[in-house]
């Protein structure tokens, strides 16, 4: 209750804020008849009113109140109100059941209608006046009582929840209208429907409806539109607080500000997890001082402090008020607790919100995995928001299907492992994932030595590029849905739980494919222990391994006595450490110890597959390796093709055998006195065996089942021990050291096999050196029913009953004993050997020796027929010296090759038997040999001396091809030095040339010698060290290599050959010329050498090349004899070489060479010589019948080759002289005709060709065709241009031509512009076209006739007008050309026997079209390859052709120009040639096309570079030009033309002259006479000068000889 005495301190402190004067109120004021009061008596609108003031007891406060104003609801809108109001319809309807003597909640709604101030005045429209009421909200109302109250409650105390201050109340007029509790800015509110009362002490202002209070901000909240995310996140908490807070300043943000969060974190706002963040969001965003901060008690600038401690920044302006940079949306919401604003955006201060995994998970729905992580004590997992994690979650509709099985019990160490299984540290989003991936946990296993355990990822992205993986799966798991990225860190919600590793016997059981290996493991004594041995990696085979390891093998292995090797073995399949798929398959490391003991070899072949290669076993074993990455608690798990045997575990022939439980074949075997065969060691030193070069050999056991030996009496056999060593030698197979090539997966079955059992294998046996039938064949059985099942005979054995010289194969087993090669094949019968009656033992010998000598005699006779042959052909031609060279030029290259074959052939048959001592040193083993001498004494104790050729057939064979290629080689290489050097003063090369020349000679010449030197050394190097011969001969080599590696095997060393023969080559020919030089006597030539001097010159050529050819020989040796994978390259082979034998080995073999090199190099050039002599001898006396026609020509002769187009082209002065005759001019462009220049301009002009749009990025294309453009563009940007409309496909289509070629720049560019580009006209390629006749005329001399007398040029391709646009020109009767052709002037002209009739004339080709008829050619075009002097060759050839054009058209009346094209070394130029009438002569005017503004370094052509983008495409452009202009104004030129020479000749106002060359321009020799020259070849010849060679005084035969 108030205190009376309060009042008057009270209404001092009430300060109007209106403009209108106030009365102050006094207590002892006398009471004006016309009061508040009167006036709602004397109106009977406000009854309802009145009853409401007298029942809240208010009249007297209306009395004394002086200068205020009351808002007067009428009796309709009080009416209206107390439908919807319970208080107000109480009071009015039912006042006898209110409570509350003093009516306090009544008078609380009643004081918001009534000021302390009288406002007088309407405000002016758009502006709002901010009024203070009576009505001071409270936070709570007394409550109810009956007593009456001790004083009159006149004047409410300023107090309350609005910090002592009054409610707010907003006054505007609207169109002259006053409205009353508008809004910030005007709108909405009560309109006042009477007019104003004064009264003494206030005025009256009628209302249409009652003044809604305004309610608590929870309520203000709640009816804001614009605030219905808020309202959708509010939980009753905070709106208690925010109803339960006074003086409460709220800057709320509007629901468009929410949608700047993330998505999850509005979903995470929204869940009912929230509750203490959202508190803290709206801290952010209130206000709380002792008074509350309505905006017009904000200054410019004001800081404000929110609950949670930040400050806000409001800065009010003209245009717009901010709130720390939000902006104030709408102010002033007036509430009963304070003040609402709204603002733009949310006021969280950078990092003040900290929203964590576990927040995020919680409203991800994955409660019950956030449960399991906090009973295990792991939430600094999921509350850590530094680190980056991945986490596996799976959600509470998944655990719920683990929750009573598959789960670890809550709490347990169990749990928590498998917890931390799920979180993966850094963030790994979809798109850094990759196939096969794994990835680190945070688990840490002790049987990794507490590493961390990962897991594999799989990723299946449906095979689109530029698209996230769709399908992603950790552990096994599948993902569901999306993705969800929290900040750094990213969640992978899983359809499962993932489940730890476990131990890797327990990994691997499931799969059904490894239990053989498992089934082994579990029957030792190591189970247990390898099974928690940590840190290691499994390497399991699959089941079919054991039977691809050969059944004997894994018999041995699985027996019981043999518990100790099967440990072994398992232990060698365990890598000490752990070893991932990706550094297994993109690691560098090679060597992985085992817990054998020993090492495991792995090697990439570069495909992607992993081989690996055991430590013992036999030669060559090998498995593919399978990465599956089974993780384990210890370590991981890969498979294997197939087992690894360690070289601990030992398998010979003996332990193979009892696993074949063959005793009956194991006692012949030790009675035979082969013991040492079953132990795998070698044979007494003092046996038969090891006197014959047994001791290094390993032996495969051919080992028939007792069961064979059923029908047989033992006893007797084992009586008879020569039967017995026989039968058992029969058995015994030689095997050679294997070589380990490339590893196949599919043929591995081959490589666990004693033998490789393919179809017709071929082996010899012991029996064999004694017995031409001790041979013994493999082949596959045509059983269907059987798979894969093989026999073995004899070979050759023929007339038994065939019982008993075949069997079939029924198990085998390979040992690895004797260098890992042989074993034993298990037989269902036992061979015996075989013996042949007499007549087929020598029968087939007889009659393949017969054949032989019949085709070699064949192969003479051919030869003789084909130097007798008579190579001259009847032809048009003259007989000139170049048809004599020709014909002599075929038949030297018929002796050349020959006579290389005979050189050859003395060569080895000379130097073979040091070559074998040699290699023998070379490749042996340290220790075999004591030198040069033994090796000759060794080999002839064991082979003959027979043995010494060894391996001669490789280079019989080759050396004919060899020598030819060489020798060929090393005078292209000298043509092709003399072509590079121009401008040299001597045509003798120098030393350092010819040592250049014969470098590059060896290179083409090691495609042959290469596979030779294979084939040879192979050859020669078997038998050495006590191993039998391998290889029956040079095409079983072959044969074999083949099979091994293919072509690859067969040019194994072709590196070292190059290493050799380059420099060996470069110093061989080097010093032959130089020692030939040496003894040539002064005023001589070299040629004139005896053959003595030409036998010392190459014996010295030979010793300087091998003095220097021995290092890389050693080197190519050993490669090329090596097993498979030795070496990996001449480098590789080097360092091997040095470190194992030391450097002095690269010099092994250098005193057998050394003394080869003499006498075989000697025997080479005897042998060439005399074979040259002998074929010289008889080629004279071939030629001694015929004619003599060529007897008397003159000795300048050039070389066949060179052709008259060549003599022309390449010859400037040659040229001059055709030009010269023909009127030829070469002038510059601007000489033009006037009427042809803007044709040309056309022409020429490539401007304007591509849209501009297409530089723009937005411009759909490859980066490389991009760049292309753009680089065009840049260097001509002419090209483009905008008024170029949208490209079509076609142009498109064609500029992609042009980038394909300028990419891969295409060797004959014109050919593919020419494809592409020319499709109105028709071009021609390789066509003859005849040359016009001289005009001028020319002395009786030689060289002029010589010159002019070519009739044909071949350009090549010449560009033609097509025949359906010059038909109607021939083919009717009324046609230009039958008029023409009929014209008696034309007639008269020539005639068909001399080739001069119009038919003739009327076309430029030297071969007449089908149908008589035109033919016009536009442009020509030269292409030549980049060598020295062509481009201008190249011209001077297009020249003529372009003259013989415009001379046709001129013939006919046509006044048109004619193009040339010059393609040469990546350049392209061009000339226009025209025709001019000048002193009664046909002048031929040629003009070198140059642009002015050429950039190019050429004064007389413009040049356009192919490797430049912008003149490929200006290039492209201009072929175009040619082809539309071919089928536009050139043709018209050409209708017009021969129309106007029809009219013309037909007025005698011209005559028609013939054009093309025709007749005999050649004076009559002495003794000779020339013919015309029909056939004119096309091809340039490069030679060392552009004149004609001088002419040389030596014979043919001489000059030709001393040229090799």
């Amino acid at each position: 209750m108030h205190r009376w005495g309060c009042i008057p301190l009270t209404l001092l402190a009430l300060v109007s804020l209106s403009t209108t004067a106030q009365v102050a109120w006094n207590s002892d004021t006398t009471i004006q008849s016309t009061t508040l009061v009167d006036v709602l008596n004397a109106d009977e609108d406000y009854t309802s009113l009145l009853s409401l003031l007298q029942k809240a007891q208010l009249i007297p406060t209306l009395n004394k109140l002086n200068g205020s104003t009351l808002f007067a609801p009428t009796n309709d809108a009080i009416k209206r109100h107390a439908q919807t109001n319970d208080l107000w319809r109480s009071a009015l309807e039912y006042p006898n059941l209110l409570k509350d003597n003093r009516q306090e909640e009544l008078r609380q709604h009643l004081f918001y209608h009534l000021l302390n101030y009288s406002v007088t005045q309407h405000p002016n429209d758009s502006t709002t006046q901010v009024l203070d009421t009576l009505h001071f909200p409270k936070p709570s109302l007394d409550p109810p009582t009956n007593e009456p109250p001790p004083s009159p409650p006149w004047i409410p105390i300023p107090e309350g929840t609005l910090g002592n201050e009054p409610q707010k109340l907003r006054l505007t007029s609207r169109d002259g209208v006053a409205w009353v509790g508008v809004d910030a800015f005007g709108k909405g509110g009560i309109e006042i429907t009477k007019k104003r009362v004064n009264a003494t002490n206030g005025v009256v202002y009628g209302i249409a409806q009652v003044l809604e209070v305004p309610p608590h901000l929870g309520r203000v909240l709640s009816q804001q539109s614009s605030l219905s995310y808020f309202q959708k996140v509010l939980t009753p908490n905070i709106l208690n607080v925010i109803n339960s807070t006074s003086e409460l300043t709220l800057f709320m943000p509007v629901d468009s500000a929410w949608d700047t969060l993330d998505s999850l974190e509005r979903l995470y706002l929204e869940s009912d997890f929230a509750a203490d963040d959202l508190l803290r969001i709206l801290n952010m965003h209130a206000v709380v001082e002792k008074r509350v901060r309505w905006s017009d008690t904000f200054d410019s600038t004001t800081t404000l402090t929110t609950e949670y401690g930040s400050q806000l920044e409001v800065v009010v302006s003209e245009e717009k008020t901010t709130v720390s940079g939000a902006t104030l949306v709408q102010p002033d919401i007036y509430a009963s607790n304070g003040v609402l604003h709204l603002v733009s955006s949310l006021l969280v201060p950078p990092g003040a919100l900290q929203l964590t995994p576990e927040k995020y998970l919680l409203a991800l729905n994955c409660t019950s995995f956030i449960s399991l992580i906090h009973s295990v004590n792991l939430t600094h997992l999921i509350n850590d928001t530094e680190t980056s994690y991945t986490i596996l979650a799976p959600q509470d509709d998944v655990l719920s299907l683990f929750e009573h099985t598959g789960l670890p019990k809550q709490g347990s160490d169990e749990l928590k492992r498998m917890l931390q299984y799920h979180f993966l540290p850094r963030k790994w989003t979809p798109e850094k994932l990759v196939d096969g991936m794994l990835l680190e946990s945070v688990l840490r296993e002790p049987g990794l030595d507490d590493g961390r355990q990962v897991i594999h990822v799989e990723v299946n992205d449906d095979g689109k590029k530029d698209i996230a993986p769709k399908h992603i799966r950790f552990g096994g798991a599948g993902t569901i849905g999306e993705p969800v990225k929290i900040n750094n860190t990213i969640v992978y919600f899983i359809s499962r739980p993932l489940e730890t590793p476990v131990d890797p016997l327990q990994t691997a059981l499931p799969s059904l494919d490894l239990s053989s290996f498992l089934a082994a493991i579990f029957s030792t004594s190591i189970a247990e222990i390898i099974k928690k041995t940590p840190r290691v990696t499994f390497l399991i085979p699959h089941n079919a391994a054991f039977k691809r390891l050969g059944m004997l093998v894994s018999d041995h292995l699985l027996a019981a006595s043999s518990k100790t090797d099967l440990e072994r073995v398992i232990m060698h399949h365990i890598i000490d450490g752990i070893e991932y798929s990706q550094s297994v398959v993109n690691g560098s490391q090679r060597t992985f110890a085992t817990l054998e003991g020993s090492d495991l070899q792995l090697e990439r072949p570069g495909n992607g597959s992993v081989i690996v290669s055991a430590s013992g076993g036999w030669a060559g074993m090998k498995s593919a390796l399978y990465p599956k990455d089974m993780l384990t608690e210890t370590g991981v798990i890969h498979e294997l093709s197939d087992i690894m045997i360690p070289r601990s575990v030992e398998l010979n022939v003996g332990k193979l055998m009892k696993a074949a439980k063959a005793t009956t074949m194991i006692n012949m075997v030790t009675k035979a006195g082969f013991d040492w065969v079953l132990n795998g060691t070698a044979p007494p030193e003092s046996s038969e065996w090891a006197k014959g070069g047994f001791s290094g050999s390993s032996w495969t056991l051919l080992c028939p089942t007792d069961d064979a030996f059923k029908k047989y009496n033992l006893t007797r056999l084992f009586e008879n021990i020569d039967i017995l060593r026989a039968i058992v030698s029969q058995h015994l197979v030689p095997t050679p050291p294997s070589e380990s090539g490339s590893f196949d997966v599919f043929d591995v079955l081959n490589n666990n096999r004693p033998l490789p059992l393919e179809d017709l294998g071929e082996y010899s046996t012991l029996l064999s050196p004694s017995s031409a039938y001790g041979d013994i064949v493999f082949r596959v059985l045509d059983d269907k029913t059987s798979d894969s099942q093989y026999m073995v005979g004899i070979k050759n054995a023929r007339g038994t009953d065939k019982q008993a010289d075949w069997a079939r194969v029924l198990r085998w087993g390979r040992a690895t004993t004797g260098g890992g090669t042989g074993g034993v094949i298990t037989l269902d019968r036992m061979l015996v050997p075989y013996h042949p009656p007499w007549w087929i033992e020598y029968f087939a010998p007889s009659f393949v020796g017969a054949l032989g000598i019949g085709l070699i005699c064949l192969f003479f006779y051919a030869v003789r027929i084909v130097w007798r042959r008579d190579a001259t052909e009847a032809t048009y031609e003259p007989i000139a010296p170049a048809v004599e060279e020709t014909k002599n030029s075929a038949i030297d290259n018929v002796k050349s090759f020959i006579a290389g074959g005979f050189g050859g052939v003395s060569a080895v048959l000379v130097g073979h038997p040091f070559d074998l001592t040699k290699t023998r040193l070379q490749t042996a083993a340290p220790g075999a040999y004591t030198g040069a001498i033994d090796v000759v004494r060794k080999t002839v104790a064991r082979d003959g001396a027979t043995g010494l050729y060894r391996g001669m057939v490789p280079p019989l064979l080759g050396v004919t091809p060899i020598f030819a290629v060489s020798f060929w080689a090393y005078d292209a290489s000298k043509n092709l030095i003399l072509t590079l050097t121009p401008k040299r003063t001597s045509e003798k090369l120098s030393t350092a040339e010819l040592a250049a020349a014969g470098f590059m000679s060896a290179v083409p010449t090691t495609l042959i010698t290469a596979p030779v030197e294979r084939a040879k050394v192979l050859l020669q190097v078997q038998g050495q060290g006590g191993s039998g011969p391998q290889y029956k001969g040079v095409f079983d080599v072959m044969k074999h290599l083949y099979r091994e590696g293919g072509i690859r095997s067969i040019f194994r060393g072709t590196g070292a050959t190059i290493a050799r023969d380059g420099p060996g080559s470069a110093v061989y020919f080097a010093a032959y010329e130089v020692t030939k030089k040496a003894l040539t006597p002064a005023g001589s030539s070299p040629g004139d050498l005896n053959l003595g001097a030409v036998m010392f010159a190459g014996g010295t050529a030979g010793v300087a090349m091998w003095s220097i050819a021995i290092p890389p020989d050693v080197l190519k040796s050993r490669i090329q004899s090596a097993p498979s994978g030795t070496y990996s390259g001449f480098i590789d082979c080097f360092r091997k070489t040095v470190a194992h034998d030391g450097i002095t080995a690269l010099w092994k073999g250098l005193g057998p060479a050394m003394a080869r090199a003499f006498p075989a190099n000697a025997a080479t050039f005897l042998g060439v010589e005399a074979s040259r002599k002998l074929m010289d001898e008889s080629q004279s006396r071939a030629s001694s019948s015929r004619t003599l026609g060529c007897r008397f020509l003159p000795s300048t002769q050039e070389p066949a080759s060179v052709t008259a187009i060549d003599r022309i082209a390449r010859n400037l002065s040659n040229f001059e002289t055709w030009s010269t005759h023909q009127c030829c001019e070469q002038v510059s462009l601007s000489d033009l005709p006037p009427e042809f220049q803007e044709d040309i301009g056309d022409l020429f002009g490539t401007t304007k060709r591509i849209p501009l749009s297409w530089l723009d990025r937005s411009f759909n294309c490859s980066p490389g065709f991009a760049k292309f453009i753009t680089d065009a563009s840049q260097a001509a940007p002419e090209l483009f241009s905008n008024d170029v409309a949208d490209a079509s496909n076609v142009l498109f289509e064609d500029i992609c031509v042009v980038f394909s070629a300028w990419k891969y720049f295409v060797a004959n560019v014109y050919n593919v512009f020419r494809t592409s580009a020319v499709r109105e006209s028709t071009f021609r390629v390789q066509c003859a076209i005849s040359l016009p006749q001289p005009q001028d005329t020319f002395q009786n001399a030689l060289d002029v006739p010589r010159v002019l007398n070519t009739k044909t040029v071949i350009p090549d391709c010449a560009i033609f007008i097509p025949a359906s646009r010059t038909r109607p020109l021939s083919h009717s009767a009324k046609s230009p050309y039958k008029l023409l052709k009929n014209h008696p002037a034309v007639v008269k002209a020539g005639n068909a026997a001399k080739r001069s009739s119009f038919r003739y004339q009327s076309t430029p080709c030297a071969q007449l079209p089908d149908l008589p008829g035109f033919e016009f050619a536009s442009s020509f075009w030269e292409d030549k390859k980049p060598v020295h002097a062509l481009l201008d060759d190249a011209y001077r050839q297009n020249r003529m052709s372009t003259t013989a054009a415009v001379r046709h058209l001129h013939s006919l009346g046509i006044h048109a120009p004619v193009t040339g094209l010059i393609w040469a070394d990546g350049v392209v130029r061009a000339h226009v040639d025209w025709c001019e009438e000048s002193e009664g002569k046909t002048v031929v005017m040629s003009a070198p096309y140059h642009n002015p503004r050429d950039r190019s370094s050429n004064d007389v052509f413009h040049e356009w570079k192919l490797d430049r983008p912008s003149d490929m495409l200006q290039v492209y452009f201009l072929v175009r030009n040619i082809d539309q202009w071919t089928t536009g104004k050139f043709s018209e030129y050409v209708v017009q033309g021969v129309k106007q020479m029809v009219d013309k000749l037909s007025s005698n106002e011209r005559t028609y002259k013939p054009w093309k060359r025709v007749g005999d321009l050649a004076p009559p020799l002495k003794n000779n006479t020339l013919k015309e020259n029909h056939n004119i070849s096309v091809t340039t010849v490069v030679t060392s000068d552009a004149s004609p060679s001088p002419p040389k005084p030596k014979s043919r035969r001489r000059r030709r000889r001393s040229s090799n």
